[in-house]
C-alpha cells in the first residue's frame, strides 16, 4: 500500500467550512485541540458555525514529578489553558466537554473501560449532533490519541463526517503509520487568514510550550521544531475511504 502524499494536495478555500455545520472537535489532551484544529476552529467560528470541544485527558501526567503542581492543579491549569485558547478561537466555555480520563489511560478497544466509554459518549454525540467530527489520525503515535480515534470509530456518531488530524506522526512515526491512499484521502484546508489567531491559542498553553512549570526537569514540553510545524497556512485532514 503507498503512502498518500498529502503534501501536493490542492489547498480547499476557507469558505469550505460552511459545509463543515456543528462540529465535534476531540482532543484527547489540552493542546491538541488549537495545534491540529485551530485554524478549522476559528474558521468555523469566523462564518458562523457550531463548535464544540471534546477533551478527554486530565493531562496530569506532563510534569509528574512537580511539587508547585501535583496532579490537581496541574489538570486545573490545562484546562484553564484550554478555556483561554478556545475563547481566542471563538468557542463558548459552555461548549466544552471535559471527561478527565487519566493522561496516557484514554480507554482503549482492549480496556476494561472501554464500551462504558463508548456509550457515553454516544449519547453526548447524540445530544449534540455533530455533522463532523475531528479526532487524531487513528495511528498518530501516541496511547491517547489511537485510543480516541477507537472511541469515536466505535460510537455511534450519527453518520457525521469523520476528519482526522495528525499531531504526532510527522515527529514521531514509524513505517506503517503514515495513512495509505487506500484507507484515507487527504484534505488541506487554506487558514492563512486566520495563522495569527491560531498561534495565539497555542500560545495559551503555556505549560506545555513554557518553563511555566520550573520543577520538574523531566517534565514535558514542545519543541520549538514541532511548534514550527503547526505555524504553517493550512492544515491537513484525512478522510476514510
Amino acid at each position: 500500500m503507498n503512502q498518500i502524499n498529502f503534501e501536493n494536495t490542492p489547498l480547499a478555500p476557507e469558505q469550505c467550512v460552511t459545509g463543515f455545520g456543528t462540529t465535534l472537535i476531540v482532543a484527547p489532551h489540552a493542546d491538541d485541540e488549537s495545534l491540529g484544529c485551530g485554524g478549522v476552529i476559528s474558521l468555523l467560528r469566523k462564518y458562523g458555525q457550531t463548535v464544540y470541544i471534546l477533551l478527554l485527558s486530565d493531562g496530569t501526567l506532563s510534569h509528574p514529578n512537580s511539587k508547585e503542581f501535583p496532579a490537581e492543579k496541574l489538570r486545573d491549569l490545562r484546562e484553564e489553558e484550554l478555556l483561554n485558547a478556545a475563547e481566542i478561537l471563538g468557542v463558548l466555555a459552555e461548549n466544552i466537554i471535559f471527561c478527565r480520563f487519566k493522561d496516557r489511560s484514554v480507554p482503549s478497544v482492549n480496556d476494561e473501560g472501554f464500551d462504558g466509554a463508548v456509550t457515553n459518549i454516544s449519547k453526548m454525540i447524540g445530544m449534540l449532533k455533530p455533522q463532523s467530527i475531528f479526532v487524531p489520525w487513528r495511528r498518530d503515535p501516541h496511547p491517547d490519541h489511537q485510543a480516541a480515534f477507537q472511541l469515536i470509530n466505535t460510537a455511534d456518531t450519527l453518520n457525521a463526517k469523520i476528519y482526522e488530524y495528525p499531531i504526532w506522526l510527522h515527529e514521531l512515526g514509524e513505517t506503517g503509520d503514515a495513512p495509505t491512499n487506500d484507507e484515507s484521502m487527504p484534505f488541506r484546508l487554506n487558514i492563512s487568514s486566520v495563522l495569527d489567531k491560531k498561534q495565539e491559542a497555542i500560545s495559551q498553553h503555556r505549560s506545555q510550550i513554557t518553563d511555566l512549570i520550573s520543577d520538574d526537569p523531566e517534565g514535558f514540553r514542545l519543541s520549538q521544531e514541532m511548534l514550527n510545524q503547526f505555524n504553517v497556512p493550512y492544515e491537513t485532514f484525512f478522510i476514510s475511504k
